[in-house]
């Protein structure tokens, strides 16, 4: 149970999202590192890398809401101080998401060319691309429950755990793919296709470390019979929860094919420059992912405890924190942005594309720390309606709308494709204020 005392409230809120912070950088940074070294192998591979990570991530990103659900489950009923609903919960929250898992393998290894084409990706860039996702696909299993048993740690006040499986899985793939991707000592020279499967083991040791604690008697014991034994009314609660979440998912991932096929129009270029600047954007929302992570475990509890002015005062003081901290970042973007681009070894024309897309990013950092927080808030509550509205509103009208007018009939190329995520990220923040100013987050019951 966390100190959900006012006083106390800020240390508690920290304490939360140090970790959680760490932990998101180091998961961004498998990919991070998986785009360095491949950045060595040239363009075409990049790009190959970036339009294979981004089908999976969106893939499976559409089914995170298994672990949203789950881990508001959890922090609920550690709140009321029920350990063992929390366990049988945080165990069927797993049977279900590894079984997802499990289905997102099968379907991204039939149909994972099929997508890449539906981008309008070029064929030399498939060809490059198709072995890197189907290794990556295979272990999508192990990436749902790693996400899942991270949430449920999380849930239990437990933020230090996951960060130092996803530390040991990090030095995993680093040495990984140094090894798979060159050919180094007895290992085979195996480019693209080493560094999927370098990310891939990486998971599988990170997952075993988060076990090891998972099923502890602290900070939360999950049985592992209520891993295996279907429990149908806590199967349902899950359903209803997550179900909003997910469909929130296909309708953002949907917008963001559409979204990713004008990018794709615009060339391999503008391709590869689009995804360095996306990789350094990632490394500016880790600090507000972690505080939402952190909002979202005591928003749970706090409500739990029957104590939702400490819910609503938690989210105000990590929406000045996350604030003050993008605000920061901000200023580095619009200073010196060709410092994170140079990481990626670019060729001139793609460094300054790229460089250029890191300036515009800057605009959006505030708002979508806020928008983060709100939607942390509201989803650690149980209340997944909510940013399914915002983001209905904002992939058909902002998402897809405003990039469309700026991109295809204004000709404002791949600027206008990040000035138009600019508007996108701001106007569904003011949204996203006033369906958290109207509460409807503190009156679900789970």
């Amino acid at each position: 149970m966390l100190d959900l005392s006012e006083r106390n409230l800020n240390r508690t809120i920290i304490a939360l999202a140090w970790p959680a912070i760490l932990e998101n950088l180091l998961r961004t940074s498998v990919y991070i590192v998986d785009s360095i070294f491949v950045g060595q192998l040239g363009t075409l591979a990049f790009a190959a890398v970036g339009q294979s990570s981004m089908v999976l991530f969106t893939v499976v990103f559409t089914f995170f809401g298994v672990g949203v659900a789950t881990g508001a489950i959890v922090a609920r009923n550690l709140g009321r101080g029920d350990r063992g609903a929390a366990g049988k919960a945080a165990g069927q929250g797993i049977l279900l998401g590894t079984g997802v898992g499990a289905l997102l393998a099968v379907a991204g290894i039939l149909w994972g060319e099929w997508l890449l084409a539906g981008l309008g990706t070029d064929l030399e860039v498939i060809d490059a691309a198709s072995g890197y996702m189907y290794l990556v696909f295979l272990f999508s299993p192990v990436q749902m429950y790693m996400y899942i048993a991270s949430g449920i740690l999380r849930s239990a006040g437990d933020t230090k755990t996951p960060m130092w499986s996803t530390g040991i899985m990090n030095v995993f793939n680093i040495v990984g793919d140094w090894v798979l991707i060159f050919g180094i000592g007895p290992f085979p020279e195996m480019g693209i296709e080493g560094a999927a499967l370098a990310t891939g083991l990486s998971y599988l040791v990170g997952a075993a470390v988060l076990s090891a604690k998972l099923f502890a008697p602290l900070p939360i014991h999950v049985p592992l019979f209520s891993m295996f034994r279907i429990d149908l009314d806590i199967l349902r609660t899950l359903f209803r929860i997550s179900l909003p979440n997910i469909g929130e998912q296909v309708v953002l991932q949907g917008a963001y094919f559409m979204f990713m096929w004008m990018v794709t129009g615009l060339g391999t270029t503008a391709l590869a420059a689009h995804f360095m600047a996306i990789r350094v954007e990632m490394i500016s929302f880790m600090p507000v992912f972690g505080l939402s992570m952190a909002v979202s475990t005591v928003v749970g509890q706090s409500l739990g405890a029957g104590r939702p002015e400490i819910a609503e005062l938690a989210v105000r003081r990590s929406a000045r924190i996350g604030l003050f901290s993008m605000g920061a970042l901000c200023l580095v973007f619009i200073g010196v942005p060709g410092l994170f681009v140079s990481m990626f070894s670019p060729t001139p024309d793609v460094y300054a594309l790229s460089v250029l897309c890191v300036r515009l990013a800057a605009l959006e950092l505030p708002t979508s720390a806020l928008l983060m927080i709100y939607g942390g808030a509201m989803r650690g509550a149980g209340d997944t309606l909510s940013p399914m509205l915002i983001s209905l509103f904002g992939a058909i009208f902002l998402r897809i709308g405003v990039i469309y007018l700026l991109v295809v009939l204004w000709g404002g190329g791949l600027p206008g494709v990040w000035l138009g995520t600019a508007i996108d990220w701001g106007i569904r923040t003011i949204i996203g204020y006033v369906l958290f100013r109207r509460g409807r987050w503190k009156k679900v019951n789970l």
